[in-house]
């Protein structure tokens, strides 16, 4: 969504692009009935309850005091930049600390990025759909997106080289989130992986592998990250805590060469000067106490019981119907397919008033139709609200096909 604001006697202000699904939020809290929510991709609430975050918090400040609440380095805490590292090699990346930056969550990292590789008339090749924050980040920094199918292996890269050649572009800049992609759940294929690195060398392209949801992978086995192939390939690394920790800190990182780190820092200094001290040390803490591994595994089973009730809860209630939905491997969402002629967006202004909320697929594209489809999120609702709102679902469903 672009805002334009004209104003008698100026010079009207640039376009600025956001995000349908972050106005989701307030759509959702602007309700006055009752709603269940499959609109946002945020932990559940049982799963932020499982850190004891108030416990982190008084230990870092009772230790720590002032110095946790004053400014830090722009390019993070050394230690905190020191375990991402240490994190990374664990999957096969090759990574020091002084490759590492810890951004004000990932999204401010595919921002950081964006401005120190893309300059305006720069092409992106992206999924499509796609993360629909990250389109925008590309579009304000006035780059051109090439938006490529995503099919059951991730995005289609042969694709993506003959709508190349057919353009007569060469990328600056590919993005994919490999694991359990968002918004469609689905996982890049080893075979792509491999196809995407070579497509990407032979561009002079540097891939941006956004993979907040690469741990929570509910059944099937893990894939090496791209970066942990690389060899040609130039690969920045994105990642988060918001997924497997706590979203409002605002924690995430990057991982790239120390160059692009440095280039990374001066921008960012502009920006926030570094992200939240405090923030950071929780972060630190939690890590430190050694438990970050079970409180995964835990993750991993308390979203895989959701994903299994909203698996079975679209088949009781839609079985017949023309609606189909993928069966990704982990990850927050399903990606549904209504009947043709049938519109999300208009489904959704109908679920809204049977209490129930998502994302209708036009958010997740520039130029694209996905109108006939949704993202469903099943990691906020508690599994017995998941049935109630798929309930709901269905009798907006009937509403909107009468």
């Amino acid at each position: 969504m672009a805002i334009r604001e004209v104003v008698a006697g100026r010079p009207p202000l640039n376009d600025v692009f956001g995000s349908f699904i972050d106005e989701t939020i307030g759509i959702v809290a602007r309700q006055t009935r009752d709603t269940v929510s499959f609109a946002v991709g945020s932990p559940a609430r049982e799963a932020l309850d499982l850190v004891g975050a108030d416990d982190l918090a008084a230990t870092v400040i009772r230790r720590e005091g002032a110095s946790a609440l004053g400014y830090t380095i722009t390019e993070g805490d050394p230690e905190l930049r020191a375990a991402v590292a240490e994190q990374a090699r664990r999957r096969g990346v090759r990574a020091d600390p002084d490759d590492v930056l810890v951004s004000a969550g990932a999204l401010q990292g595919i921002d950081l990025l964006c401005r120190v590789y893309l300059r305006r008339g720069d092409v992106v090749v992206a999924e499509s759909p796609a993360f629909a924050n990250a389109l925008s980040a590309f579009r304000n920094s006035g780059a051109r997106v090439l938006e490529v199918p995503v099919d059951e292996e991730g995005m289609d890269v042969a694709q993506a080289a003959r709508m190349i050649r057919r353009h007569g572009v060469r990328p600056r800049m590919f993005f994919v989130v490999p694991n359990f992609q968002n918004p469609t759940g689905e996982t890049l294929s080893e075979r792509r992986r491999e196809a995407l690195l070579a497509l990407a060398a032979s561009c002079g392209a540097v891939i941006v592998e956004d993979d907040p949801y690469g741990l929570l992978r509910y059944r099937g086995r893990d894939l090496a990250p791209i970066a942990s192939l690389a060899v040609r390939a130039e690969v920045a690394s994105v990642g988060s805590f918001s997924k497997t920790f706590l979203p409002g800190l605002r924690v995430g990182w990057v991982i790239a060469s120390g160059d692009v780190v440095r280039r990374m820092a001066a921008a960012k200094q502009t920006m926030d000067s570094s992200t939240g001290t405090l923030a950071q040390r929780i972060v630190l803490e939690f890590l430190s106490r050694g438990g970050n591994d079970a409180h995964v595994e835990r993750l991993r089973g308390l979203y895989r019981e959701k994903q299994d009730r909203a698996r079975d809860a679209l088949a009781r209630e839609f079985g017949g119907t023309g609606v189909t939905w993928n069966d990704p491997e982990g990850g927050f969402y399903f990606w549904v397919r209504l009947p043709r002629g049938v519109d999300a967006s208009r489904l959704l202004e109908v679920a809204l008033e049977e209490g129930v909320a998502f994302v209708p697929g036009r958010a997740f594209a520039i130029e694209r139709d996905h109108g006939s489809a949704l993202r469903f999120s099943i990691s906020g609702p508690a599994p017995a609200r998941i049935d109630e709102g798929v309930r709901r679902l269905r009798r907006a469903f009937d509403r909107v096909v009468a």
